[in-house]
Formats: C-alpha cells, structure tokens, sequence
C-alpha cells in the first residue's frame, strides 16, 4: 500500500528537520552495523534514510551504494509498516527478485529490514541485514534486530531533540528581536509622530515616561518625573488646575481623559501639548494606575492658526479683489462665489444665499438675455468631467456695455474655477491704441500706415475687379514760416485746421491722410478721374489758401499738389504715391498753391535730376566748380566795402550752371555740406589777396546750419588760412535762419558777422530779424525793384536802423534804384548796375573804383 500523503508529509518535514541527509559517516551508526552483521553472521548490514524518492546509506558494513531510487530498493516496502519486513529468499519473490541487489553482484537472497520509527506510523528509514542464501529470522533474532534498531532511533531522537533545542533557541532570539525592533520602531515613531507614552501607578505613585515623553518636558531620556506632582508643575500655571481636575475626576469616577495645554520646559521654552489617558483598573475594579499618550503639536498648532490666519487673508483678498471668482465642483455646486463675481454678474444675493447650483445661475443668467451661449463647455465639463485640462479664456459683452474676460480653469478632480474680469477700460484703451497706431495723432487724420494699406488694397481690388482711383499729394506752402514766426502751437492749431478743411472739401468715400510734417494724401476712391481729381484739387486750393486765424493773429498758407491715378499711372502702391509726388514737386516748381496732374514727361525730368545728381557728386572730385565776386559798395563812401563769393559750376556736357540750377538738388542730397566747406575754404583763401578791412561774403544754406560740427569747420577754416573772423560775413536767407536754431549765437561768438539775407521776401522776417543775431539786413532784390515800395522802403531801412542793423540793398540795376536807395537811408548795395559777378582775377579793376556822387554808374566790367 502506499503511503499515506499526511503522514509521508510528515515524515519528510521530521527527515529535513534532522539535517543529517547526504552527511559523512558516524562512528555510532557504523558500530551498530558491525554489530549487526557479526550478531546475525550475515555479509551485509546497513542504516538507510528515505527521502522523498530517494534512499541514503547512512551507515554501512560489508557493502556500500549510494543514493538510489526508492522503488529499486527492499526499504521503499520496510517503512511502510511498524514491525520489520522479512523476506525469506528475494529470488523467489517477485517484489524484489529484479531489483540491483538481488539480480545484481551482491546477490542478495535474504533480507530483513526494521522501521526506524521516531514514531508510530513515522519511520525516516530502516537498520537492514542481509545474506547471500535464503534463510530465516528467528523470534530471539527478531528482538535482537528490535534492540538494534531501538538503539539506532535513540540516535535519530538525540538528533531531534539537539535541532527542537536549536529551533527553540532560534525561536526565542527571534522573538527578542522582533521585541527589540518593535520598541525601536515604538521609539521612532514616537520621534517621528512627537508621540510618547506615560503611565502612573496610582498605589504608589510612580511615573514612568517615555524617552519621547521625556524629550518633550527637556529631560534626558531615560529621566521621568518622579511625582504626579513634578508632572504637573511643568504645565503652564494658567492650565495647571484645569489639569489637576481632569486627572482626579478620571481617578475618581474611573473613566478616561484628554486636554490640551502648554509645558514649560526648563529651559524656558514653551510647547503645546495634547494628551489622552485611561484609568487601568485592579481585579477589584479599583482605579490601579493611569496610562495614557501625550503629542507635541506645536507646529501643528502654529500651523492651525496660520492657515487660520491664511483663511481669513484669502477669505478678505476674496472679497476684495477686482476679479469675480466663483468655483463649481463636480457636482455642479457653487461652492465660491465672491462679491466680485456677485456686482459683475448682477445676481441675486437671495440665490448666493445658500449653495446653489451653476445651472441655476446660468438660467438666471438666460433669463435675463446674458450669456445665452457661452458656457456650454463648462457645464460639459460638470456633467462629464474634464473635457480639457488647458484653461478656456473668452469675452462677452453684457446688456449693459460691460465687456467681461471670462476665463475657465478646469479642477482635475472635476468642476472648474471661473474668474470674470472687467475688461470694458481696457478694451477701450486697446481701442484708442489701436486707433492711434493707424491714426495722426494731431489732426485724427489715417496716418501714413493706414493710407497705404487702404492703397494697397484698394489696388488689389482694381487688379482682380477693374475700375480706376486717383492719388492726391499735398504739401502745404509756406507753412515752416508760420510755424516758425508764431511757434509750435500755432503751426499745430493750422495743421488741425488745414486737416478740418482738407476733410470738408472730400466725398465721404475718399480717404485723407497726414503722412508727417505738412504732408498730406488723398485716396479717391469710387471711379476717379482726371475731371473729378481736378475739380477736388481746386477745392482743395481754394479751401486751404482763406486766412486762418491763430489766436488773434492771421496766417496764410498755401498747397500745392500733385495728382496720379491707377491704372494709367500704375497698379502698385510705391509705383502711384512716386508719381503723385513728381506731380507735387512740377506744381511747387511752378509756382506753388496750385495742382498739376502726373505726366511722362516728368518720369523723364525726375531722371534728369537723378543724372545731374550723380554729376553733382563727381564735380567735386573733378574740381569743376569756381567762385565768382560781386562787389559791395558802401553808399556813404562810394567805395567797395565788401565782395561776395557766389558758386559756379562749369558742367561738362551743359556749359556753366548758376546756382539756381543745382543748389537746390544739393541741399536735398545732402552734398551741401562737402561744397559749402569747398565754398568757405576757396573764399577765405582768396580773401587773403583782398585789400586791409575788406570783407568776404559767403552764402550758407539751411543744411549747412543744421550740420552739427558748422562752428568747428569755421573756426579750422580761418585758422588755416590766418584770416580775422570779421573779415568773415556769412548770407543767411530766411528759410535757412529758421533751421539754425542755437547755432546762429554759436556763429556770432566766433565774431563772425551774420546778414539776413533777402528780407522782405517771407512771411516770417520781422519776427526772425527781432530774434535772431544778425548784424546786417540785406534786402530782396524785389524790395529794390518795386516801383512804389519807397515808403515801404524807408520804413524797412528805418526799422533796421532802429534795431542796430546795417542795411544792403540787392539786386540793384538802375540809377532810379540807386538813388531811391541813397533817398531812404541804404547804408550799402550790390547788382549788375555796379558790378557784375567775376572771377577773383578780374575782381581788382572793380576795387579800384568808387561811387563819387550820387547817380553816376560806375564799372560794369566782365
């Protein structure tokens, strides 16, 4: 039969337990088989183990094998029962006749094997004898076989018995450390948690704390309070009899206890304790002793009142900050909800009373017509959870004008935060700004931006859908010397007014423009045409020329402009706006204060200036420029008190040019500056051959003056050549005086002397003569020329007298003019009637003469 599975388990667990499967020989199991083969006179005895499919000859005598399979061995059967199993002759039995020890070289043919039994039912192996021929096991031989086996199981307990005692042993060390570990950890967490435990005997009076308890009242650990009373006495006084009570009310009635209170320690520090106790009770039910815990909380107090503190700075910041808030959970509950929110969003405080739900402030909210459709997404996100984790931001504007930026933030656990801001200011500044960024601020006119993005798309539109549209280009004339003769203010309160006409004289579907300064432009739009650009450009002249009043004092200006229209003159913008201006610039060279439509012919003359440009630069290089003196003649004396140099320039391919013909060119490329300090050095150069007192005039334009190194170059220039600063006159004309600005003082301190230069010409000359420093006035040759200006004449001559000036008539070419001149007071005079412009070789036979009486003419030389 085979074995039982419960006791072969068990029989297995009692065999490893032992330890002594597969362990070298024994002297004691070997001394038991010797006596065993001499005992029984048999070739073979033997102890064998059985494992779980395996034997193990653990002793031997006469024979030796290792492990073998249990089925192949004569013990698999011998444990199975309680009394030794015997088998007469194994050849004859049909269980063993083919196993290795029968069938084998040790042929075995008698076997008898007893049970090593710890016990019953529990054998770990079997003590065997064996013989070579069949034979019979006798009753004494039975009991001899017991007695041996008896022995060999004596062992097999001591060996039981040693591993129970090492197990128990373990067991016990085991259990110490566990204890050990346990309070280790009891004390770390007690370290961690500011946790302890304390107990007193209330028969005798013992304390006993805790280390942690101990640290807490700053003792060492290890060191309790020896008294219910020392215990006490660290508490605060103010909680000492509180605590007193509670103990003896727990003593008394047998029941439990917790407060908390404040410690004094030793040291002076003060800590915040909270504990818990139980009265522990005899077997008589009388209170024995007291246990309880005590937690150091501190920090967590501190904590407590800051979050206190906290709670209420947020629940005020709540209140009072600029932005609604409210907070919906994921139930769809208004759990937040600020005044803010409540003003901004005009609900109900009977409805915010309690904690209603967002469907019930949105249908208040529909009710009245306010985000009928705009919160969709939140209520998704309520009823389905988190449809985004990303904050929704958007505006609406409410009934009454109020824009509010209602931004979402979604709560990972559901619901969301809904912030509503104001935003009604800052969409009106946003307004405003973008308003001035395509606007002049000045006049309210579309600024330069503006004009061309509506040009451009205007164009666009042209190109895909056909039509026509005109360019209007203005530029005010003689603005600058309004703005210069009555200010800043003035010049702004004109251009506001020029901007108010130019917007009256339009159709409401053209476009006005300022582009800076006194540049304007006009977008006809519609089918613009050269009758109805023209007739918009009269109106625009007309308009812009009637006087304007300034606070009292009247300006007039004029305009001049110039016309281009798509597609005749081009389809892109750049292409139109340059045509426009060619056509401003023909009006203002012909005349001002008038219009003149683009033609291709001034393609060609804008080309023509584009050349003589380029000529102009190399002319200095090729030295083609020379000067040329005309004479200055003193009235009171007769004779020539000066000589003024005046620019030629002896082009290669067009002959001699005047200035007229190329200064103007050069002040607006800029090249002014290199050929007026070619002027200033030649002349100064000259001037070192002229007679002793004489001076030298040189004409200085506006872009020289607003050159920022003017003063050093002058001061370099008569350095080098050793001239005396006031042998040095410089012509200023009125429109260059307005640009000088502080430099005019810079040039007087250098005791150069300064002429205004062609007075009487611009609007602006008594207000410049009063402000600025100049030491002589020299009149326009039309001043000179006008047959009925005498009485104007003495007045002018008389104010420049009045002021301290020295008066130079230009321009002048017949005696009539000359003795007009003597007539009014003239202190000096210049023109082709006394001296034409000449080389300076040809300047002496001119100095040589003089003006002897009144009238008579004198060398018209070259």
């Amino acid at each position: 039969m085979p074995p039982r599975p419960d006791r072969e388990a068990d029989r297995l667990s009692a065999l490893h337990d032992l330890g002594i499967l597969d362990t070298p020989p024994e002297a004691q199991f070997d001394a038991v088989c010797r006596i065993a083969r001499a005992l029984f006179r048999v070739p073979y005895a033997w102890v064998t183990l059985v494992d779980a499919d395996r034997l193990w000859c653990k002793a031997s005598d006469g024979i030796a094998f290792g492990p073998t399979a249990r089925d192949a061995a004569f013990c698999d059967r011998a444990i199975l029962g309680d009394a030794p199993l015997v088998v007469e002759d194994a050849a004859e039995d049909p269980r063993f006749r083919d196993i290795a020890l029968v069938a084998g070289p040790s042929g075995v043919r008698f076997y008898a094997g007893a049970p090593l039994a710890l016990r019953p039912g529990l054998a770990l192996g079997t003590l065997c004898i064996a013989d070579t021929v069949p034979r019979r096991l006798s009753t004494g031989e039975r009991a001899q076989l017991a007695d041996l086996t008896a022995i060999v199981v004596a062992q097999l307990r001591h060996y039981e018995a040693r591993v129970a005692s090492a197990t128990e042993a373990r067991r016990r060390r085991a259990s110490e450390e566990a204890l050990a570990f346990a309070n280790r950890n009891l004390t770390l967490a007690e370290q961690v948690a500011r946790i302890g435990h304390w107990r007193v005997d209330l028969v005798s009076g013992a304390t006993t704390w805790s280390d942690e308890v101990c640290r807490m009242h700053g003792r060492a650990p290890g060191d309790p309070a020896a008294s219910v009373t020392e215990a006490l006495s660290y508490y605060h006084p103010d909680d000492r009899e509180r605590i007193a009570g509670l103990v003896t009310r727990a003593r008394e009635q047998r029941t439990g206890f917790h407060f908390k209170a404040r410690i004094v320690r030793r040291d002076g520090a003060e800590r915040v304790v909270v504990s818990h106790g139980i009265c522990e009770l005899d077997e008589a039910g009388a209170a024995a002793a007291l246990f309880g815990s005590v937690q150091d909380v501190t920090e967590i107090d501190r904590a407590e009142a800051e979050l206190r503190a906290s709670t209420a700075l947020l629940d005020a910041t709540l209140e009072h900050m600029d932005q609604g808030l409210m907070m919906v959970d994921e139930d769809g509950i208004v759990r937040v909800c600020n005044e803010r929110a409540i003003a901004l969003l005009d609900l109900p405080r009977d409805l915010m009373r309690d904690t209603p739900t967002f469907d019930a402030v949105r249908r208040h909210q529909v009710a009245r017509g306010d985000f009928a459709r705009c919160d969709a997404a939140l209520r998704e996100q309520v009823a389905h959870g988190p449809i985004t984790t990303h904050p929704h931001t958007y505006e609406r504007e409410r009934p009454n004008g109020t824009v509010l930026e209602i931004r979402t933030v979604p709560l990972p656990t559901g619901g969301a935060v809904r912030t509503y801001t104001d935003v009604t200011a800052r969409k009106a500044a946003d307004a405003q700004v973008a308003h001035m960024a395509r606007h002049d601020g000045l006049t309210g006119l579309p600024n330069r931006a503006l004009f061309r993005d509506s040009l451009d798309r205007r164009l666009a539109a042209l190109r895909r859908h056909g039509g026509t549209c005109g360019v209007l280009y203005l530029d005010l004339d003689a603005f600058k010397a309004v703005n210069d003769t009555f200010g800043h203010a003035a010049g702004d309160a004109l251009l506001r007014e020029m901007a108010r006409r130019i917007r009256a004289a339009l159709r409401q579907e053209d476009l006005p423009a300022r582009l800076g300064g006194d540049e304007f432009a006009i977008l006809l739009d519609g089918e613009a045409g050269a009758a109805s650009a023209t007739a918009t450009a009269e109106r625009l002249v007309a308009s812009l020329r009637a006087p304007v009043d300034l606070g009292g004092q009247e300006a007039t200006v004029g305009v001049s402009i110039g016309i281009a229209f798509a597609p005749e003159h081009g389809l892109d913008g750049d292409t139109l706006v340059k045509r426009a201006d060619r056509a401003l610039y023909r009006a203002k060279s012909e005349g001002r204060n008038t219009y003149r439509l683009f033609a291709a012919a001034m393609d060609r003359a804008a080309e023509e200036r584009r050349r003589l440009e380029i000529d102009l630069r190399l002319a200095l290089q090729r030295g083609e420029f020379a000067l040329y003196y005309q004479p200055v003649f003193d009235l009171a004396s007769g004779r020539v008190e000066a000589v003024e140099a005046l620019l030629r320039w002896d082009h290669p391919a067009r002959g001699p040019l005047g200035p007229a013909a190329f200064l103007a060119l050069a002040e607006e490329s800029g090249l002014i500056v290199p050929l007026g300090e070619w002027v200033l050095r030649s002349a100064l150069s000259d001037a070192q051959a002229l007679p002793q007192g004489m001076r030298v005039v040189v004409n200085i334009a506006g872009g020289q003056l607003r050159q920022a190194g003017l003063v050093s170059v002058l001061r370099a220039a008569l350095a080098a050549n050793g001239t005396p600063p006031d042998r040095l006159e410089l012509d200023i004309a009125e429109g260059a005086a307005a640009e000088a600005g502080g430099r005019l003082a810079d040039l007087a301190a250098l005791g150069i002397g300064l002429a205004f230069d062609d007075f009487g010409a611009g609007a602006s000359s008594l207000g410049a003569l009063q402000r600025l420093p100049f030491g002589r006035i020299k009149l326009a040759p039309a001043l000179t020329a006008c047959p009925d200006g005498a009485g104007f004449l003495r007045a002018v001559v008389g104010l420049g007298r009045s002021l301290g000036r020295a008066v130079v008539a230009k321009g002048v070419e017949t005696e009539v003019q000359l003795a007009a001149l003597r007539e009014a007071g003239c202190t000096g005079a210049q023109g082709f009637l006394l001296g034409r412009p000449v080389p300076f070789g040809e300047l002496v036979p001119v100095l040589g003469h003089s003006l002897t009486r009144p009238g008579t003419r004198r060398s018209r030389s070259a």
